[in-house]
């Protein structure tokens, strides 16, 4: 087993949950997660700070319970978010190279991805959080994957670009500042998330990730191993919970407990008659129902759900078809029997997916809830020479082709 280089740290703010990650990167570059901390978001509001005294607390907690009393000034930690306030746009421009022709370098790349960004026109109260190229433009080719060393005197690129709220954006940076976190990276959890779980198969033929949270539930379409969309609704598994909570006369927390314990996506036809314990509103005594009311009485929440998810997955199935392929994760995705509907109702072909090359706990890695943040381990939008597997010392060819163009414009 390789030796241990350094520690990274991930924090995930979510709609019901803050958490806090640590994970130790191998002399083989390989990540191995050791320890993680997960509790309810109080002080927060579907994933924006509501109350900082409390916000700050939650976070102090979970990061407490990872690294102990571990002496640091400011430690570095990426962030993963989840909200209903991610912003989604598409913006291009090009740079054009005033002299003759040269080949594309990384340094030309990051200059048009830097003016793509700054002539992006977002709305004044938000920011850019994420830049992810989609394809670049060289002369007059579109779609170029990977521009790097071929002769050009234009270069543009596409960019979806993913922005928050600034006062959201602000408001959570001060809750890590308070806690002696310095953020080194937001990132939105469907495309962290999608990082680890989708192959380049799957992106390459087309398909869509489905991240169900609590109270929202995110979005994104690959298509020719490009993210050509993302997408967010305030819907999410929480609205099943509520739908217990009313119906049962019950507290959010006892009926969320009760879907973990006893819900089910699907009835059971053949437990109808099982008694399930429901608190009384003051939580201590319990009276039993049969499972056949319990169903009857989370329908509706049920119907709600369903249909708000296969509605925003049609839209983009049709929008960029064929994309049949859909894969789900969040915590939303763990209710029993979820899957066997979404196969049925939205696509065949449907999986639950979780991370993939990490090492670490086994339950925590199979667990969809915990997707976001391990995917935020390494992911970036962020470009370098190893993304483009491209080297800069010139080939036969190169030096060639640099000859004929000196020969070309000293004599012509």
């Amino acid at each position: 087993m390789g030796k241990t280089e350094r520690s990274v740290y991930v924090a995930y703010i979510g709609t019901t949950k803050v958490a806090f990650l640590k994970a130790d990167v191998k002399t083989d570059d390989r990540f191995e997660v050791s320890a993680l901390s997960a509790r309810l978001a109080f002080g927060f509001d579907r994933g924006m700070v509501k109350d900082l005294t409390h916000a700050s607390h939650t976070l102090s907690e979970v990061v407490h319970d990872v690294i102990g009393h571990e002496g640091h000034s400011v430690l570095p930690c990426r962030l993963v978010v989840s909200n209903a306030c991610l912003k989604n746009y598409t913006f291009q421009s090009s740079v054009y190279f005033q002299s003759h022709p040269h080949s594309i370098t990384l340094k030309d790349v990051r200059q048009a991805i830097a003016q793509t960004r700054s002539v992006a026109t977002i709305p004044l109260q938000e920011v850019i959080v994420q830049a992810v190229p989609q394809g670049f433009l060289v002369n007059d080719l579109v779609g170029v994957q990977n521009p790097l060393g071929l002769e050009a005197t234009r270069l543009g690129v596409t960019l979806h670009l993913l922005a928050l709220d600034f006062l959201v954006y602000s408001n959570l940076l001060k809750v890590f500042e308070r806690c002696d976190l310095e953020v080194t990276e937001i990132i939105p959890s469907v495309i962290s998330a999608a990082h680890r779980i989708l192959d380049p198969q799957e992106k390459h033929a087309g398909v869509i990730l489905a991240m169900i949270g609590g109270q929202v539930s995110h979005f994104a379409c690959y298509k020719n191993g490009i993210l050509v969309e993302t997408r967010s609704i305030p819907i999410g598994a929480d609205c099943i919970t509520e739908a217990i909570a009313k119906n049962l006369n019950v507290d959010h927390l006892n009926a969320q407990r009760l879907k973990e314990t006893f819900g089910s996506a699907s009835p059971k036809f053949e437990f109808q008659d099982e008694l399930i314990p429901v608190p009384d509103t003051n939580g201590h005594k319990r009276y039993p129902i049969k499972r056949s009311e319990f169903e009857a009485q989370m329908n509706s929440g049920l119907n709600t759900f369903f249909t708000e998810i296969r509605r925003e997955i049609v839209a983009l199935q049709e929008r960029y078809s064929p994309t049949t392929h859909v894969v789900f994760t969040g915590g939303g995705s763990r209710l029993e029997g979820f899957l066997d509907v979404v196969r049925e109702s939205i696509s065949p072909t449907a999986r639950i997916g979780v991370v993939q090359e990490l090492s670490g706990p086994e339950a925590l890695l199979n667990d969809p809830t915990y997707s976001g943040i391990l995917g935020g381990l390494d992911f970036t939008s962020k470009l370098s020479e190893d993304r483009f597997a491209y080297s800069d010392r010139p080939g036969w060819v190169s030096r060639a082709i640099a000859r004929a163009r000196n020969w070309i414009f000293e004599y012509l």
